[in-house]
């Protein structure tokens, strides 16, 4: 799915199909709760309804007054959690909005999910917003949302406190097993945004982000919603149970086939752990309202790249690289920041040679894109404190600007392009000296899916050179799952930081604070881990869908600091800079035992 273009759809189609399906299946036998019942909703907010009334049959079927407009034999469908609270959801007839309910009849609190499809979203303005639009795009399929907050005024007067936001599920990671068969993970380092990994389909175990609603009802009892921007638009609204760890949720929109699902279920969780989240200790969530891209009704948190990166073609590509920027620390590249690593120039007459013999692919799709030409066998004359020269063995010296760090003792970790490669090629190796043992991420402008993203492959081999400890015969560095579950955040500088959650063997989340540390937007990308020593760890990740470019940094986690490159190409220029970061602990998950095996490379 991360992969997958959606077809936008048009207005008729969603209506059409929309109305072809007025009420959702369940999973488990639904509930008569509601059965004969009479309830008024009253909603707080700009955009409240100015009414909701309903009149329950005992045959699933209801009456509802919406505005002073009345809808009668509306089939519905409901769940109920404990003895008193019930999720029910419909559709208005003639149209494909829907109103999805969660009310609580001891409380008599409510909070209503009202939904409509289609939105119209800016193309190829920038992440800042200095940069205009320049033309619109029209998504008939993907659900939009707002929600109210209110109570049942046919059961007494207005309570002194109704449903709010809330931080208290920020930090939590969750395991998921649906009656329906579906099995996932979700990840809450944001209060705006989820992330999730999908279990039952072992070909995709990727990390997605979805836009996300946190809600509390009480302290036991949560509502969280996720909204599929970017991969297909489809809305998931469950009701958290945290004392008995059940839920009973809905899944409501269009699959990548175009067929309306339109469903409940309900789930049994389990909490995999919880990170820390850096708000001050007495915010809850549920003063100011989480961040909104949009404005007006339906005005949430949305990220969508793929209207701001503009994917090139070959030919775009291969022009736009001949500007290159290489590590100019002049440029805009936000994570280039004063809390790298110190470069190091110890190399520096100290000639040696690295020699590959094994060549892996990250991912198993990446293999579809590995060069057939790669260098496998290099050899290395540092001439300056940023300039090297390097050839393959016996053949013609090549002068490139490289930046090295020392990241662990005696590990080197330095990257360079290799000019008038036909893909821009860019190496970057980790060289320890204590044990004669190399890796190199081997970079290029391409991939298996894109002719502009940056592509990678990993080399696997030994150095040689006065100084270097001989290599083990059958001893390599290789992937690893050790870091798998950990979660830390960065502090790039004094105005970028960021939380990091590695959330599967091929994939990662970060996040960006807001103004009060709450965690805010997220994205997720594939990416790969590899094991130098207990005190090294390279992690590689590629912006797909997205900007393309490829982050690669050594690890310490001794010292708790990384540093390493950014590379990538946008529509102007070709860029190799540098990046670096402290780091922070805020905890782990206990997730590794719910992957078939121990990566998927």
């Amino acid at each position: 799915m991360f992969f997958t273009n959606f077809d936008p759809m048009t207005p008729e189609e969603v209506d059409s199909k929309v109305a072809a399906c007025p009420a959702a299946e369940t999973t488990i036998a639904p509930s008569d709760f509601l059965a004969d019942k009479l309830l008024k909703f009253n909603f707080d907010g700009e955009f409240a309804p100015s009414q909701l009334d309903y009149t329950f049959g005992n045959d699933f079927m209801l009456t509802v007054t919406e505005n002073g407009t009345t809808f009668k034999d509306v089939p519905y469908s409901a769940l109920q959690l404990r003895d008193n609270v019930v999720l029910f959801t419909h559709t208005i007839p003639g149209s494909s909005r829907g109103w999805h309910i969660v009310y609580d009849s001891k409380t008599e609190l409510a909070t209503a999910f009202e939904t409509w499809f289609g939105v119209t979203v800016p193309v190829g303005m920038d992440l800042t917003g200095n940069k205009p639009p320049t033309s619109t795009r029209d998504i008939p399929r993907e659900v939009q949302r707002q929600y109210h907050f209110g109570y049942n005024s046919a059961g007494g007067d207005k309570p002194e406190k109704l449903h709010t936001t809330t931080n208290r599920l920020e930090g939590r990671g969750l395991h998921w097993k649906c009656d329906c068969g579906s099995e996932w993970l979700t990840y809450f380092p944001s209060v705006v945004c989820s992330t999730t990994v999908q279990l039952d389909e072992p070909q995709d175990t990727v990390t997605y982000t979805y836009p996300s609603d946190f809600i509390r009802m009480n302290d036991e009892m949560f509502i969280f919603a996720k909204w599929g921007v970017e991969f297909g638009g489809e809305m998931w609204l469950e009701v958290i149970d945290m004392f008995d760890l059940k839920t009973i949720g809905m899944k409501f929109g269009f699959d990548e086939c175009n067929e309306f699902e339109y469903c409940m279920h309900s789930t049994e969780l389990a909490v995999t752990g919880d990170a820390a989240h850096l708000e001050t200790i007495t915010l809850n969530g549920d003063k100011a309202p989480p961040m909104a891209r949009l404005e007006g009704k339906g005005a949430r948190y949305a990220y969508r790249p793929r209207d701001i990166d503009i994917p090139m073609t070959k030919a775009e590509a291969q022009e736009a690289a001949k500007t290159q920027q290489i590590f100019n620390f002049g440029g805009p590249n936000i994570m280039m920041s004063g809390n790298r690593l110190e470069f190091k120039y110890d190399l520096i007459g100290k000639p040696f040679s690295l020699f590959y013999d094994q060549v892996r692919t990250p991912y198993a799709w990446s293999a579809k894109n590995t060069p057939e030409k790669l260098i496998k066998a290099f050899d290395y004359d540092f001439c300056g404190n940023e300039t090297l020269k390097w050839r393959e063995p016996g053949g013609a010296w090549h002068e490139e600007k490289y930046i090295c760090y020392e990241p662990a003792k005696d590990i080197y970790f330095f990257s360079h392009m290799l000019t008038g490669d036909p893909d821009h090629a860019c190496v970057t190796h980790a060289v320890d000296f204590s044990e004669g043992l190399a890796t190199c991420v081997y970079g290029r402008v391409g991939s298996w899916r894109s002719d502009w993203e940056i592509g990678a492959t990993c080399l696997f081999g030994i150095a040689t050179g006065e100084g270097i400890a001989t290599a083990p015969f059958s001893k390599r560095h290789e992937f690893t799952t050790d870091l798998i579950g950990k979660s830390y955040a960065w502090a790039y500088s004094d105005t970028m930081s960021s939380i990091h959650v590695y959330s599967s063997p091929n994939s990662y989340s970060w996040t960006i604070f807001q103004n009060d540390n709450s965690g805010g937007a997220t994205w997720s990308s594939p990416s790969f881990y590899i094991k130098l020593r207990d005190d090294a760890y390279i992690f590689q990740w590629v912006e797909e869908n997205c900007n393309g470019s490829q982050g690669l940094v050594c690890f310490n986690p001794r010292i708790m600091h990384d540093g390493g490159f950014f590379f990538g190409l946008n529509h102007t220029e070709l860029r190799l800079n540098v990046t670096g970061a402290y780091a922070r602990d805020l905890g782990s998950f206990n997730v590794m035992k719910y992957f078939d095996k121990k990566a998927d490379f």
